[in-house]
């Protein structure tokens, strides 16, 4: 139970997701990361999604989708469609353990830039009544009103508890559509758009009486790589309400195969002992030499292979 939004622009995608994980219709905390980053050959994209906030085990599904994905130098939609087979393979049997009342399904939300052209797709595991059967698919999304000569991509798409909130009134979409086409014509910093969309995270939380929706959130954003306005690169932002946080924590990535993540989380300490030596005096620079043994040992011990299983 969450708030998704996808949004696609010219030259950027956006995808916001609040960060509250709820059990038996109650919040637990408003801590989890429900999103993740993929780059492959042919494009870039953001996964977030609304459904199972984390399993039994306190594993959250954008930390899995990432293990999924992990060396796996294939295209974007290949990508898409192994990710869409394993949630169906493995998620069901994670919520079957959700209250009956909880939402019936799990919903992947993914804006992306294939070869450049924006792109919506989605990854959905829907399970019937009583939740004895279910049916998953893995679905570009396009406009089909009026019929156009070529399939044209929704600029947005909501999904999550919160979702029914947003439904009712519509006039958020233009102001959101115009931040965002602002900042695709380099009139704003990304920021704007990001503080919008926290906004837009806190009035839901605020209007949604069920506390499905909480207050923090996640803002992230990519660029398209080739003869864009920003040549690449994105960023994303954690907020509480409609204030920035001071850190925003490094998000599951798998870029050309490469868990990034996993990699930065190794480096760091390594580069933070670095720094305390070069302030002591230990180290002719900041940084030092390298110690290629002790680096070459800690990136053995990194992840290599996918792992599919849920735990």
């Amino acid at each position: 139970m969450t708030l998704v939004v996808a949004v696609t622009g010219r030259e950027s995608i956006w995808l916001l997701a609040d960060r509250r994980l709820s059990a038996r219709g109650r919040p637990v905390n408003d801590d989890a990361h429900k999103i993740m980053f993929l780059e492959t050959a042919d494009g870039v994209a953001i996964l977030g999604y609304a459904g199972l906030g984390a399993t039994a085990y306190k594993t959250e599904p954008s930390e899995w989708m990432s293990a999924v994905l992990r060396s796996r130098n294939l295209p974007l939609e290949q990508s898409l469609e192994i990710l869409a087979e394993a949630i169906k393979e493995q998620l069901p049997r994670h919520m079957d353990g959700m209250a009956p009342n909880a939402e019936s399904a799990h919903n992947v939300m993914v804006p992306a830039f294939l070869h450049n052209e924006p792109r919506l797709y989605t990854i959905d595991l829907i399970f019937m009544p009583a939740r004895k059967s279910y049916e998953s698919r893995c679905t570009r999304q396009v406009v089909d009103k009026p019929a156009p000569t070529m399939p044209r991509t929704p600029r947005i798409r909501i999904a999550g508890s919160g979702a029914r909130y947003l439904a009712k009134d519509k006039k958020w979409k233009r102001a959101l559509l115009r931040v965002v086409t602002a900042h695709d014509c380099n009139r704003v910093s990304p920021y704007v758009v990001a503080d919008h969309l926290a906004k837009l995270n806190n009035e839901v939380y605020l209007g949604t009486g069920d506390q499905s929706v909480g207050p923090r959130c996640i803002v992230a954003w990519r660029y398209r790589k080739e003869g864009g306005v920003q040549n690449g690169g994105g960023g994303h932002q954690f907020y509480t309400g409609k204030s920035r946080d001071l850190n925003s924590l490094a998000l599951p990535s798998i870029g050309i195969g490469m868990d990034w993540q996993a990699l930065a989380n190794m480096m760091m300490p390594l580069i933070l002992s670095k720094i305390a030596n070069g302030k002591r005096g230990r180290s002719a620079t900041l940084l030092g030499e390298w110690n290629k043994d002790e680096l070459n040992a800690e990136l053995a011990r990194l992840p290599d292979e996918p792992d599919e299983n849920l735990r």
